[in-house]
Formats: structure tokens, C-alpha cells, sequence
């Protein structure tokens, strides 16, 4: 048998994932341009190079305190490598560490436990500091009406503080790139803004975050972007806007990801965002806005995420969610391997129409009844962090 080695179970797995072909299948495995660690030199550069605003040293200097937005186990930000940087950067600025909120930017996800906190922060932070997790629900304050009409509310806790962070990462999501304000919106805000954010997620989104960021008085971004280990390979530190879309630049290339031109079957890993079910469709990240289109009428589409958290929670996009809706059946023959689900859990997000496999012998067992010999493979490693080379945004 053939193997192949991918990266499996963001915080929770240390080890690869083996998926096994059989001899005679044409196997090809698609990686991202990439980059190599900056180490703790880059980061330290990375935040005295601050993009269209003072080093936060700087930035931060004369205010009395400081609230750090970081985000959940859905996404693989390695907050505890870059806190301390941010911190040491605001004591030089005179604001205290006990003068030092972080928040956990939430949105519409589950709290944090006390062990998730230790893997996102370190156990140091978690044991001096505050470390919070935002409420959709309570503890927000209304600061207007953003120009579509929609309500504002933000956590509390983020607009008691005088300078305000948004520590996220730079990564492609569904035609653009998340990260810079994102954070905040929906991050750190309530419910009902949440709800009506989404509404508009097709229409001048990214613009939409922008204005709500200034809003609030989210001013300072501090971003990575991450290779298939979750090295450090850049990172933007600065002016939320500025910043943000000096990252993207970045990104475009560091994310590029050559697209095949045609494969039977296409194996898409949802790493390093598969830790939930709800996540799984990320995986095709990596073909969102190519150009081509590699299937053909016979090929079959195989999601893969590890779940080690199960269905995962979303209370705006979750199953039975009125944003969510009905599971349309898929557009292609798919099989979704996830061995930290069931079948009802899969139903739920994908429907029906779905093959759920829960061994990876189940997928293979499926794959060559279908497909049978010389079969062409595709394996893209790290499906939600992958961008296509040839895609416009």
C-alpha cells in the first residue's frame, strides 16, 4: 500500500494521520507554497515594524489598560507563543499585566474550559491572569447602529479597557480571508449583531468588519499566518486595516496551492480546523475560487476532519439554526471520514446524500468499489488553510 502522512486533530493529536492507497492509484499530494518559521527574532520584529501605526509600545503608551481579543480551539492561533510578546510590549508601554484583559472572542462558539484555556494561553497566563470568555448573551454594550442598519452590541469588558487588540490569524475562508477585524465582529459581539452580520456575509463583508472595528475602538491587530505544522511563517502587527491587508498580500502567496487539473477523487483534510464537525466543509478551502474544475462526472469528493470535539457547537450556524437551514444534497458522489462522530452527527450538517465513514477501511472499501484500478488521486494536507494559486481574491 501507498501512504500518506497528513496533519491531524489541531490541539489535540501530536502525531499525522496515515491514509493508505492501493499500489496501482496515481497518488498526488498538493501543498501549499509556505515558509519556514520567523522564530523569536521575526516576532519581535514583526512588532517593532508596526504597518501604519506606532510599535504598540508606542501605541499604547500614556493609557492605563489593555483588553487582548484571542480566539477558541476552532482555530489553530498559537496565542500562547504570542501573548507573551504582546504583554511585554504593553509593560513597556507602563500598562501593568493585572491591568491586562484577554479575551476569548468567542461569537457564537462554546466557552472555553480551564483545560482548553491552558493549550490557548499557557498555563502561566491562565493561573496570573485574566483570562475571560465572552457572552453573546450578557455583559455587552451598545455602542450604535453600524451603517447597514445593524445593531452593535460588544463585550463589555473590551470597551472598559483603552487599548484594544484583536489577536486572530490571517487565513482564506470562503472567497476572502478572515483574520484583522473578524475578531471583533462577530468575535467579541452579541447575538442579535452576530445574526444580522451573517445576513450579510456576500455584500462588502470585509468592509462591513472594518467600520464596526473603528466602532469599537479595535485600532491594533496582531496576526499570524501559519504553514501545514503551524509554524509561525509571518506575521502583520499594526493598524487593523493596514495590517490586515498587508497580511493578505502575504498570504496570497504563502497560502498558494497549485489545483490539479483533473482526479477521479479528491481528498480534502479540514486541518488545522478539525477539531468539530461544523468546520468539515472548510476542507474545501483549497478549491474555493479556482478556475478549474478538476472533478469530473464519476469523481468523488472525500472530506476528512479528525472531530476530536465531536459535532462541535454554533448557535447561529449549527444544526436546526434558521441560517443554517436544510442539508442540500452534494453536488458529487462525497464520503465524509470523521472518527469523532456518527452518522447522526453527519446527517445533521451534510444530509442524507452523505457516505459517512468512520475508519479510514471504510473509505478505502468504498473508493474501490466505486473506482476500482489506476484511479487518480488528489490529496490536499491542510484543506482549510490551503488557497487556490489561481484564484481572485
Amino acid at each position: 500500500m501507498q501512504e500518506v502522512f497528513v496533519p491531524w486533530g489541531v490541539w489535540y493529536c501530536d502525531t499525522p494521520f496515515k491514509f493508505e492507497f492501493p499500489e496501482e492509484w496515481e497518488i498526488s499530494v498538493h501543498h501549499m507554497q509556505g515558509g519556514e518559521d520567523i522564530g523569536d527574532e521575526g516576532i519581535r520584529r514583526a512588532m517593532r515594524e508596526s504597518i501604519a501605526a506606532p510599535a504598540l509600545r508606542e501605541f499604547a503608551k500614556g493609557k492605563s489598560s489593555a483588553a487582548i481579543l484571542i480566539d477558541d480551539l476552532s482555530r489553530p492561533t498559537p496565542s500562547f507563543r504570542l501573548l507573551p510578546y504582546v504583554i511585554e510590549e504593553l509593560a513597556a508601554a507602563g500598562i501593568a499585566r493585572d491591568d491586562v484583559k484577554i479575551i476569548c472572542a468567542l461569537a457564537a462558539h462554546r466557552p472555553l474550559t480551564r483545560d482548553d484555556l491552558i493549550k490557548k494561553v499557557g498555563l502561566d497566563i491562565v493561573e496570573n491572569m485574566q483570562v475571560l470568555n465572552h457572552n453573546a448573551y450578557e455583559n455587552l454594550e451598545f455602542i450604535g447602529y453600524s451603517s447597514r442598519g445593524v445593531p452593535i452590541w460588544v463585550n463589555r469588558d473590551l470597551t472598559s479597557c483603552e487599548v484594544r487588540i484583536a489577536m486572530g490569524m490571517i487565513t482564506p475562508r470562503g472567497g476572502m480571508f478572515g483574520g484583522g477585524a473578524k475578531l471583533l465582529i462577530p468575535g467579541a459581539c452579541g447575538q442579535q449583531t452576530i445574526m444580522l452580520n451573517h445576513r450579510h456575509i456576500h455584500e462588502g463583508f470585509r468592509d462591513h468588519l472594518s467600520e464596526v472595528a473603528k466602532m469599537a475602538g479595535v485600532d491594533y491587530i496582531v496576526n499570524p499566518l501559519l504553514n501545514e505544522r503551524l509554524d509561525i511563517m509571518a506575521l502583520v502587527a499594526g493598524d487593523t486595516d493596514a495590517a490586515f491587508d498587508y497580511g493578505c498580500d502575504l498570504a496570497r502567496n504563502l497560502y498558494a496551492t497549485e489545483t490539479p487539473d483533473a482526479f477521479d477523487i479528491g481528498i480534502f483534510n479540514a486541518f488545522p480546523k478539525d477539531t468539530e464537525l461544523c468546520q468539515a466543509g472548510l476542507a474545501m478551502t483549497a478549491l474555493g475560487g479556482t478556475k478549474k474544475t478538476p472533478f469530473n462526472e464519476n469523481s468523488t469528493t472525500v472530506l476528512c476532519s479528525a472531530s476530536p470535539e465531536g459535532l462541535g457547537w454554533h448557535s447561529v450556524l449549527g444544526p436546526g439554526t434558521a441560517l443554517r437551514g436544510k442539508a442540500n444534497p452534494p453536488a458529487r458522489r462525497t464520503l465524509l471520514f470523521s472518527p469523532g462522530v456518527n452518522k447522526w452527527d453527519a446527517i445533521s450538517l451534510f444530509g442524507e446524500g452523505v457516505i459517512f465513514c468512520k475508519t479510514w477501511a471504510e473509505v478505502l472499501l468504498e473508493l474501490q468499489k466505486h473506482h476500482g484500478a489506476g484511479a487518480k488521486v488528489s490529496v490536499f494536507p491542510a484543506g482549510a488553510l490551503q488557497r487556490p494559486a489561481d484564484a481572485d481574491y
